[in-house]
């Protein structure tokens, strides 16, 4: 809804700098951010105890590595099509209705792979990961389509980029936990992890159920009416998509380039999350419980550079600040060679490298969404999310770097793996720059590209 220059309209946008956003969606950020950040903690579990399960099983770095990309690869396999299904189920508020089976089958799947009878085996322990992540990858494309469907289109980039703090934040909520469980009860017990995981879950999806109705979401579309923004209106997102909706979303450089991108995103956010609790544990002698906390303190900073990048998008553009993002990660990621010189250089470089670290899932989601056509707003962001997952071959390639380096002990692999994980980030930053188009923010008007703005969905 665009403001007319008159008393009305400015009326309107005094009331918008005062109101803001209002109390329902901030009720759907707190519930979705919860039911999200439980979701990547249940896919981030695995990495958090990989020590403890390289140790049991006597895998060799390059097994190791293989099975974290297969797992990881696992998380995009069902969400194209099953985000497909979801959206004929309906929008908005009536998301929950085919979110409700996907987070029932994750959570199962997760606590699961608790039972020594069944995770005694390597190969029973993966099939069940695959699966849990499977669902979870679907899940997360529900929850982040979800959330941008109770924000109104003017604060979407920093509505994601908040909502997605669930990952690093929530994450690092979990490698605290995993820390003192394995403290407590030795990391022998990693398997503790999964099986308490689902109590959170059902309280907090129970939560969001009864939290998602009809009413609620009118008055969410009331308000950001009064406010003079724009809603992303159950109207002008129909039930059904068109025939061939795959095929037109994929034409769209804006969303299958930003998932080509966001596997290049992927590959270095999976392969530093593998690359460091090792680096940690085998080359700087941290003990299992140090390496799993101290391995994620870059969540800190992450979920502050979400929201930070999600909300300078809105202004500035998201594209240009996709490109800084990738730049600074291609600096940051090098740094990490550098986080065994002493525990002040592990804390300062993951602190910087932090900043921009989950930044690129906010900007992603957030040009995508701006780019679907009227009713694939779901399978916009599915297709990114596979784009995303199908990156998580970036353990198997770190993997692979440590083996030949010398193994687990020696730091020559661990320093050649961040070479590549650096200019992969450049390369990303190079991409975005010649063949996406800007959706919002000061930049738009300035922005050139070798695609055009047509193809893109943009006027």
């Amino acid at each position: 809804m665009e403001l007319r220059s008159d008393p009305q309209s400015a009326v309107g946008l005094s009331t918008k700098k005062i109101q803001g956003a209002g109390a329902v969606s901030w009720g759907a950020m707190l519930l979705l951010w919860l039911v999200y950040a439980l979701d990547a903690n249940s896919r981030h579990l695995f990495f958090m105890v990989l020590p403890s399960i390289a140790s049991e099983f006597k895998t060799s770095a390059e097994m190791a590595g293989l099975l974290a990309a297969v797992i990881t690869i696992s998380t995009s396999l069902l969400a194209v099509p099953l985000m497909v299904w979801v959206d004929k189920g309906g929008h908005g508020w009536r998301r929950k209705y085919r979110h409700l089976p996907i987070v029932f089958a994750y959570t199962l799947f997760t606590f699961l792979t608790g039972f020594n009878f069944l995770t005694a085996s390597l190969g029973v322990l993966v099939c069940l990961q695959i699966l849990s992540h499977a669902f979870g990858g679907v899940g997360e494309a529900v929850e982040v389509t979800s959330l941008a469907e109770w924000w109104s289109k003017e604060r979407r980039g920093f509505a994601l980029g908040l909502h997605h703090t669930g990952y690093p934040w929530g994450t690092l909520i979990g490698g605290v936990a995993i820390s003192a469980l394995l403290n407590a009860y030795g990391p022998e017990n990693w398997r503790y992890a999964f099986l308490l995981f689902p109590i959170p879950m059902i309280i907090v999806f129970t939560l969001y159920w009864k939290f998602s109705t009809a009413a609620r979401y009118r008055k969410f579309t009331a308000h950001v009416a009064a406010v003079g923004e724009t809603a992303p209106s159950l109207s002008d997102t129909p039930a059904i998509p068109q025939k061939g909706v795959l095929k037109d979303v994929l034409r769209n450089p804006n969303i299958s380039v930003i998932a080509l991108i966001s596997m290049f995103a992927i590959v270095g956010y999976f392969g530093i999350s593998f690359w460091l609790p090792q680096y940690l544990a085998f080359v700087a002698h941290y003990n299992f419980a140090q390496a799993a906390a101290y391995s994620v303190l870059f969540t800190i900073t992450g979920g502050i550079g979400q929201i930070l990048w999600g909300w300078l998008s809105d202004r500035i553009g998201r594209k240009l600040s996709l490109v800084i993002v990738f730049l600074w990660l291609g600096v940051g990621m090098y740094l990490f060679r550098y986080t065994s010189v002493s525990l002040g250089w592990l804390i300062g470089v993951q602190l910087f490298a932090g900043f921009a670290m989950n930044a690129p899932y906010t900007l992603l989601y957030a040009i995508a969404f701006d780019s679907a056509k009227p009713g694939t707003t779901g399978l916009a962001g599915s297709v990114v999310n596979a784009g995303i997952y199908a990156g998580g071959f970036g353990p198997l390639l770190i993997g692979l770097f440590i083996g030949a380096g010398g193994g687990f002990e020696q730091s020559a692999g661990y320093h050649l793996a961040l070479v590549f994980i650096s200019a992969l980030m450049f390369v990303a930053a190079l991409l975005t720059a010649l063949f996406t188009r800007e959706t919002a923010g000061w930049f738009k008007r300035y922005d050139r590209s070798l695609v055009s703005r047509s193809a893109c969905n943009m006027s």
